[in-house]
C-alpha cells in the first residue's frame, strides 16, 4: 500500500484561523497541520497521496457531475407522449414543436422509429427528452450533411464576466488548494460564481519549450504556442470568504507560479446557460454509405452553455465523430451508462472520438463504452478541469489513444477506464499542428492499457499513473520527465478515487455550501 496520511478538513480549519487572526499561519508547504485523528475521528478524511515540497497534492475530483454529485438525477413526469410517424416521414418539427411547447417535464418518444432529417435542439431548463427505452425508441439521422442529431443547450454563447478581477496572491498558488488571497478589498460572498484566470507570459511558453516545437518532417505547418492563446480559465463557486480570503467549491486544478504568469479572479455569468434537462433512454443512430463514408451526421449529442444537465442511457451508432462532445459552456454535465457504438468515418484525426470533453468543466463521463473508436474517451486543447472518466471501457479500438489529446488540458481523473489501446498523457510535440503537452494534473488511477505513457511536463504541475496495468511506454517523444508512479501493475485500494473521495467528503457533511464562518 502506498503511504496515506490523515487530513481533516485542514484548509477549513485554515480558514478560521484567517478569519480569527487576519492572514493565514505560516506553514512548510502541503495542508496545514491539524489535531491528531484519532482524537476528532468526525473530521477524519483520507487522502492517499501526501502534498509535496511545493504544497501540490491530487486534487479531490468528487465535486463533479450533476449539482457536484450531490443530487441524484431527478425523474420527470411525462407532460407529452409523441407516436413516431407510420409512414416514415421526417419527425424533426414533430419532436421540435414539442420541446417548444412545453414549459417543463418529460417528452416522452413512444417507441418507434424516428426518422430525422434536420437537428433537433434542446434550448429549455427543466425539460427531458426520454425514449421508451434504449432498444426501443431510435431516432435515425437521416440524409448526407454533416451535423449534430442533437443538441442540449445554447450553442456557443459567451461567459461575462463581472466586475474587477483581482490579484490572487502568492508566488505559488499549490494545485489542490481551495484557498485564494486576494489583492485589495474582497467584493465576493457566498454562492458567488466566479472565475480563476491564468495569463502566463512567454516565460511560462519557453520553460515548457513550445516555442521550439521541432518541425514536421511531412512539411506540414507546426504552430508554436504563444501567451495570449493560453490564457486560461476554470469557473468556481465561493464556499466561504472573509477579509482578503475566498474558499472554493472545488480546487486549484494547475500550480499557478508567479515567475510564469499571474493569476486573477472575477465574477462571471451565463445570462443563457440551461440547466436541469437531459436526454434519455434511446438509441441515436446516423445513415452512412460505407465504412469510411463522411458524408452523414457527425455526432450524436452536444452540450453547451448548459449546467446541471445530463445523458443516460443513450446508444449511438454510425456516427462519424462519438456519441457525447461537452463543449463551451457545459459545466456540472453527467452523462451516464451510455455507448458510443462503430463510428463511420476515416480513421484519421478529428474522427470517431466517442466521448470528447471538448471545452466543459466539472463534468463526469460514468460507466460508458466506446467501440471502434480512435479516442474512446479523451480531451481538446486547454479543457479546464476538473473531470472524471470513471468506469469506463474502449472496446476494439482502432490505432489511437485514451487521455488528453493536446494543448494543455488540466485535471482529469481517468478512474478505472479500460482499453485495448495505450493510455497517454504526454508531450505530443509536432504531432498534428502542434499539439505540445498534452496536459497536466492528469490522474490515471486503477486504470488498465497495452501500453501506458505517463509524462510531467518541465514546469506547470505533474500527472500521475498509480495502480495501472499495462506496459509503461516511453512516449512518442524520449527525454521528458516522468510522471509519478505508484505501484505500477499493481491493484490499488481504494478501488476507484472518485468514489473514495466523495465518500469521505459526505463523511464531513460537505454535500451543501456551508454557512459563512
Amino acid at each position: 500500500m502506498m503511504n496515506r496520511i490523515y487530513i481533516s478538513i485542514a484548509a477549513w480549519l485554515l480558514f478560521a484561523a484567517i478569519l480569527a487572526c487576519g492572514k493565514p499561519p505560516v506553514h512548510t508547504g502541503g495542508e496545514p497541520s491539524v489535531p491528531n485523528a484519532g482524537e476528532h475521528p468526525e473530521l477524519e478524511i483520507v487522502k492517499y497521496t501526501e502534498a509535496d515540497e511545493n504544497g501540490d497534492m491530487i486534487p479531490d475530483f468528487s465535486r463533479v457531475g450533476y449539482h457536484w454529485s450531490d443530487k441524484d438525477i431527478p425523474i420527470y413526469d411525462v407532460v407529452a407522449e409523441l407516436e413516431a410517424p407510420s409512414d416514415g416521414s421526417d419527425a424533426t418539427l414533430l419532436i421540435q414543436n414539442a420541446i417548444n411547447s412545453t414549459s417543463g417535464g418529460a417528452i416522452l418518444l413512444k417507441k418507434g422509429i424516428y426518422n430525422i432529417y434536420g437537428q433537433i435542439y434542446l434550448k429549455k431548463s427543466n425539460v427531458v427528452l426520454r425514449g421508451e427505452g434504449n432498444k426501443e425508441t431510435i431516432l435515425v439521422a437521416k440524409g448526407k450533411s454533416q451535423r449534430t442529431l442533437i443538441s442540449l443547450g445554447m450553442g456557443a454563447v459567451k461567459r461575462t464576466l463581472i466586475g474587477m478581477e483581482l490579484k490572487i496572491e502568492g508566488e505559488y498558488i499549490p494545485m489542490g488548494t481551495y484557498l485564494l488571497e486576494l489583492s485589495g478589498a474582497n467584493p465576493f460572498k457566498k454562492g458567488d460564481k466566479v472565475v480563476i484566470s491564468w495569463i502566463p507570459d512567454a516565460n511560462w511558453i519557453s520553460a515548457l519549450k513550445m516555442d521550439k516545437i521541432p518541425p514536421r518532417a511531412d512539411g506540414i505547418a507546426v504552430q508554436q504556442w504563444t501567451p495570449e492563446a493560453y490564457k486560461l480559465y476554470w469557473e468556481r463557486t465561493v464556499r466561504a470568504s472573509g477579509g482578503r480570503f475566498v474558499y472554493l467549491e472545488n480546487p486549484v486544478a494547475m500550480p499557478l507560479d508567479a515567475r510564469y504568469g499571474r493569476a486573477y479572479l472575477q465574477a462571471y455569468n451565463y445570462l443563457d446557460r440551461i440547466s436541469e434537462s437531459g436526454i434519455e433512454n434511446m438509441i441515436l443512430q446516423s445513415d452512412f454509405a460505407s465504412d469510411e463514408d463522411e458524408n452523414h451526421s457527425w455526432t450524436a449529442i452536444e452540450v453547451s452553455t448548459a449546467e446541471h444537465c445530463w445523458v443516460k442511457d443513450v446508444e449511438s451508432r454510425y456516427f462519424a465523430f462519438g456519441c457525447v462532445d461537452l463543449k463551451s459552456g457545459a459545466k456540472n454535465i453527467s452523462v451516464l451508462s451510455c455507448i458510443c457504438r462503430d463510428p463511420k468515418a476515416q480513421t484519421i484525426g478529428s474522427r470517431k472520438y466517442g466521448f470528447y470533453f471538448s471545452d466543459c468543466q466539472q463534468c463526469i463521463v460514468k460507466d460508458c463504452k466506446s467501440y471502434g473508436s480512435r479516442h474512446g474517451f479523451s480531451s481538446a486543447a486547454r479543457v479546464s478541469g476538473p473531470n472524471v472518466f470513471l468506469r469506463c471501457e474502449e472496446i476494439d479500438g482502432k490505432s489511437g489513444d485514451c487521455g488528453p489529446h493536446m494543448r494543455w488540458a488540466s485535471c482529469i481523473l481517468y478512474d478505472n477506464v479500460k482499453t485495448n489501446q495505450s493510455l497517454k498523457v504526454q508531450d505530443r510535440s509536432n504531432m498534428g499542428s502542434g499539439h505540445g503537452w498534452a496536459g497536466t494534473t492528469h490522474i490515471f488511477w486503477n486504470c488498465s492499457a497495452s501500453r501506458i505513457v505517463c509524462q510531467s511536463p518541465w514546469v506547470g504541475g505533474k500527472n500521475y499513473c498509480i495502480a495501472c496495468i499495462g506496459t509503461k511506454d516511453e512516449g512518442n517523444f524520449k527525454g521528458r520527465p516522468d510522471g509519478v508512479w505508484i505501484s505500477h501493475n499493481v491493484p490499488e485500494e481504494p478501488l476507484s478515487l472518485y468514489e473514495q473521495q466523495l465518500e469521505n467528503r459526505r463523511k464531513i457533511g460537505l454535500t451543501t455550501l456551508p454557512a459563512d464562518l
